[in-house]
């Protein structure tokens, strides 16, 4: 078993090595980025070929001898299904090892048993797979609002729906592949850690503002998967309004905001409508649903900022497709005159992921907790 844990361990830092370097590497090359022994790497390289992570791709130039092969990662070796989940809508997607999606789908939620229509659907989606795609399909990971608890063994699709963890296998079995499951929050920051630009980055938190506002930290103190964690924290239920007893999903979750503009604004048909067009949104109406929902915002920020202390304050989720029409305005109302935060105005964006972090880190899910 220690032999065998030794080699899946090597495997798994050659393979984050690799998927992390753009450019063509070879085996020496290898040895000195992972401090392995030329043998070991030759051997995992090989055992990479025949599975093709990696292909042959040139040979070195220059130097004395004889060249070395030079290879390079292959981010097509492999796939995986992700899968976001709120009240309204499942969302489906296929995508390959560095989240370049190739197949999509979304449908409205029906009035009947959750499990099977979750079940019934994500079968559909499967079968709608390509074959060359369907057959190096590694698992599927589910990117749900409501928290995963895996001391007591249930998970919240919702938050109103509480379920045995045990429905997971019975999903498994039905559609012959792994899942995985995890909140929302954590999904993001995945994604964020992973394939975007923020993987450097040793610690950084996530707010992601969808229909349901979830939180999620990020810590990494090592190279390999295990060297990690992520944690979410349930700021959807926090009160920040303690006069009228509102919570922090009662004032900034995507869903408030929709509402309110839509009603306000009933010829609308979307909050693209809303944001693209200045005669809506800088109209009279229009500045005051955002500047009561920027405030709120800017009072949760504040508290993350203030607890967390993080590198980056990621903002994900539905509402981040408008950050380029909201990031000046919340700046502002943060980092007010003779703020006392650790560091400036930097600290805060959001994501470049428009809406998708979630379910493109529930689709990396599998590949993360498998490879890396």
């Amino acid at each position: 078993m220690y032999q065998k844990e030794i080699k899946q361990g090597n495997e798994n830092i050659i393979f984050h090595s690799i998927y992390f370097t753009e450019d063509s590497f070879s085996i020496p090359d290898l040895t000195k980025i992972t401090n392995m022994t030329f043998p070991t790497v030759k051997r995992v390289v090989n055992e990479f070929l025949e599975k093709d992570i990696i292909v042959e791709w040139t040979l070195s130039t220059g130097g004395v001898g004889r060249r070395a092969v030079k290879y390079k990662y292959n981010p097509d070796f492999c796939y995986s299904i992700g899968v976001s989940i709120n009240e309204e809508k499942i969302k489906f997607v296929l995508i390959n090892t560095i989240g370049k999606i190739f197949q999509s789908k979304i449908i409205d939620t029906q009035n009947e048993n959750f499990i099977s229509f979750l079940t019934k659907n994500l079968k559909d989606f499967i079968k709608e797979i390509d074959e060359k795609f369907l057959t190096k399909v590694i698992g599927v990971g589910i990117s749900i609002p409501g928290i995963y608890n895996k001391e007591d063994h249930f998970l919240e699709f919702n938050n109103t729906d509480r379920y045995e963890a045990t429905v997971i296998k019975e999903i498994e079995k039905d559609i012959k592949l792994p899942i995985w499951v995890e909140n929302e929050a954590n999904m993001s920051i995945l994604a964020e850690a992973i394939i975007n630009k923020y993987k450097d980055l040793e610690d950084f938190t996530v707010i992601n503002i969808s229909n349901k506002v979830t939180c999620s930290t990020f810590h990494k103190f090592g190279n390999k998967s295990e060297d990690y964690f992520f944690k979410a924290s349930r700021v959807h239920h926090m009160i920040v309004d303690y006069e009228n007893q509102k919570k922090v999903g009662d004032c900034i979750s995507f869903k408030v905001l929709k509402n309110e503009i839509l009603k306000a604004f009933p010829k609308l048909d979307s909050l693209e409508d809303f944001f693209s067009n200045k005669t809506y949104r800088e109209s009279k109406k229009g500045k005051e649903i955002l500047n009561k929902y920027l405030t709120y915002m800017g009072i949760i920020l504040k508290n993350l900022l203030f607890t967390y202390n993080p590198k980056k304050l990621i903002i994900c989720g539905d509402l981040s497709q408008f950050g380029s029409y909201l990031l000046d305005d919340v700046l502002n109302i943060v980092y007010e005159k003779n703020h006392i935060f650790y560091r400036g105005k930097e600290t805060i964006i959001f994501s470049d992921f428009k809406g998708s972090s979630s379910i493109i880190g529930a689709a990396l899910f599998p590949i993360v907790d498998n490879l890396m």
